[in-house]
């Protein structure tokens, strides 16, 4: 979030900062709802599930984006302008229909479908979800203390240098791909590939991780796959043609984030409390 800040800013974009200061929060209130919803054991595959909503999302808006274009002129707006107004009431329409009928939690009566059979054959609730709702207000002294654990330190740090490469990678992609020598329409359609892709990798990790039981390891086996994917792209990006560049930014576009939904997972299993899980998923998700 903060490097889209920066960036508005530097270009004099006002509305773009409140963009993003405004979007700051979605992820990690989406990360702590799930939390209320499913056990450990059950969180990671929702959390990646949920993944494919954002990547997909990320795969369609520059398709969406190069047609909203095409109405520049049009009842005297801008094709940005277009953009930010359909992607706007779309977006104020989903929350407003989330924020009446999502429950905050899983309800409470237990049906048969939401129950396990106990070795003497009776029906017992299922285990409770890893965030039962906590309290409304969060001391300062919490924070401080959580921000100042170095047992998170770790978490906070692989999120700041996954996402320092590639935030700006997914902003200037469809530019890379024009400076290829695409034209706009092609360049937005090859941004889609990357996207899509980013669903099965995130879903493999996430199938990997359960598998195991070692999410720690999952993540940096991720990360690392990521980081070669980089180093292939710096050694081979003068050596190959235009299709060989576009082949290899997709390829680090669709292996930056496997390990997010693993990692979210992860850090909120090894909080103490609802309050700190809040905090922690706040500053792993949106600490760039």
């Amino acid at each position: 979030m903060l490097f889209y800040i920066r960036l508005a800013l530097a270009n004099g974009s006002v509305h773009k900062t409140f963009l993003g200061l405004a979007e700051a929060g979605y992820i990690p209130g989406a990360m702590y709802t799930l939390s209320t919803w499913y056990t450990k054991q059950e969180l990671t595959k929702r959390i990646a599930i949920f993944f494919f909503g954002m990547f997909g999302g990320t795969a369609i808006s520059p398709l969406l984006g190069a047609a909203l274009l095409k109405l520049d002129g049009k009842c005297g707006l801008f094709g940005w302008q277009w953009i930010f107004l359909v992607e706007g009431l779309f977006s104020i329409a989903v929350s407003i229909f989330l924020f009446c009928f999502l429950p905050e939690r899983r309800g409470v009566p237990v049906t048969s479908n939401q129950a396990n059979i106990s070795d003497s054959g009776g029906i017992r609730p299922m285990k409770e979800p890893l965030a039962p709702p906590g309290k409304t207000h969060i001391p300062f002294r919490l924070v401080w203390n959580t921000l100042t654990d170095i047992r998170k330190w770790p978490h906070f740090i692989a999120t700041g240098c996954v996402f320092a490469t590639w935030s700006p990678l997914t902003t200037y992609t469809p530019s890379i791909f024009v400076e290829l020598g695409f034209t706009r329409s092609k360049a937005n359609a090859f941004c889609a590939i990357g996207s899509l892709l980013t669903l099965p990798v995130i879903l493999l990790f996430a199938w990997i991780s359960d598998k195991s039981s070692k999410r720690g390891l999952t993540v940096m086996v991720a990360i690392f796959v990521y980081l070669i994917a980089l180093v292939i792209l710096r050694i081979m990006m003068h050596r190959v043609d235009k299709w060989g560049k576009l082949g290899l930014w997709t390829a680090v576009n669709a292996l930056a984030v496997g390990y997010h939904p693993i990692h979210n997972s992860w850090i909120q299993i090894n909080c103490q409390s609802s309050e700190e899980r809040n905090i922690s998923v706040a500053v792993a998700s949106k600490n760039v």
